[in-house]
């Protein structure tokens, strides 16, 4: 038998993410997943730039996932490695990506919001079933939050946008008391097209609702299995915002060991979700553990028009 392994590194705001697959006969088989908070949308509004240790985190984090690769069989060429709205505001993106292809042999392709909310459909997609037709997805990055309306049955996107807000500007905007002033901001900004994403049920995918999963279960350690599927009802949102919402981030690291580095956003990321919930009256909101990593595998390809910009 032969197989087909794959690997994807989704290099975020606030983490990178990596997902090596056996892909043999068109089913996808997990092999190794990784998770690293790199924080590479630190103090980005303000810099307009990748902060040095934020860039060196990402680097090391990177390079452990090449030689993974190497492990299981994936040439350096062949992984799929995608960066998204830091990358995209970042002055010093394409210097920092091309050193990495450079030293590494990972190439990193910078794409569009457009494809960001295409992946992140398709992974949460992937092996899954619902009952409505309609569903409303949410991706809350490090700088930015997608909103996705997609056809369940066609796989065809009805309507997708970026706010550019995710879990580490909102957690920025938090200590330069700017949050209400910022996210008053985004929510006129995109008024109308928020309008159109109103539902009773939100899926979530990333790592600020899957910690907050794993938050609300009162976790010690970080248990996939069990939050994948979560439901959490608007009222546990609720409760969660009014224990945790003043927590600063040694007291999130205290309670909840599994956060590590994202004790340094989380608080952010659930001020976000609260307010975003509200916004679109959601009643209920699902947790997947899917996302864009899981759509670029699958993809196995990133297609030129999915294109940011060359380095």
């Amino acid at each position: 038998m032969n197989k087909d392994m794959r690997a994807s590194i989704d290099i975020g705001s606030n983490s990178v993410l990596l997902l090596i697959a056996d892909f043999t006969h068109g089913k996808l088989q997990e092999v190794l997943k990784r998770s690293e908070i790199t924080a590479l949308g630190k103090e980005l509004d303000k810099n307009k730039a990748f902060h040095p240790s934020s860039m060196e985190a990402t680097y090391n984090a990177i390079k452990s996932y090449a030689e993974d690769c190497d492990k299981h069989g994936v040439l350096r060429m062949n992984i799929i490695a995608t960066a998204t709205e830091a990358a995209r505001v970042a002055q010093n993106a394409s210097d920092f990506f091309k050193k990495i292809e450079d030293e590494l042999g990972v190439t990193i392709n910078i794409i569009t919001s457009e494809a960001e909310a295409y992946f992140s459909t398709k992974g949460i997609l992937f092996d899954s079933k619902f009952e409505n037709e309609m569903i409303t997805i949410m991706d809350i990055g490090g700088a930015s939050t997608e909103l996705i309306k997609v056809n369940t049955k066609t796989f065809q996107i009805a309507e997708s946008i970026s706010m550019p807000i995710g879990a580490v500007r909102s957690t920025q905007w938090l200590e330069d008391q700017l949050f209400v002033q910022n996210l008053q901001k985004v929510f006129l900004d995109f008024r109308t097209e928020l309008d159109k994403f109103q539902d009773k049920e939100l899926y979530c995918i990333a790592g600020t609702v899957t910690s907050l999963g794993n938050m609300h279960l009162q976790h010690k350690e970080f248990v996939e299995n069990e939050v994948h599927g979560l439901v959490l009802k608007s009222e546990e949102v609720d409760s969660l915002f009014k224990k945790y919402s003043d927590f600063i981030p040694e007291k999130f690291q205290e309670q909840f060991p599994f956060l590590q580095k994202r004790a340094n956003s989380i608080r952010g990321g659930l001020h976000l979700v609260y307010h975003v919930m509200h916004r679109l009256l959601v009643k209920d909101l699902v947790i997947s553990t899917y996302g864009l990593r899981y759509g670029t595998i699958l993809e196995g390809r990133i297609k030129k028009e999915f294109l940011y910009g060359k380095l």
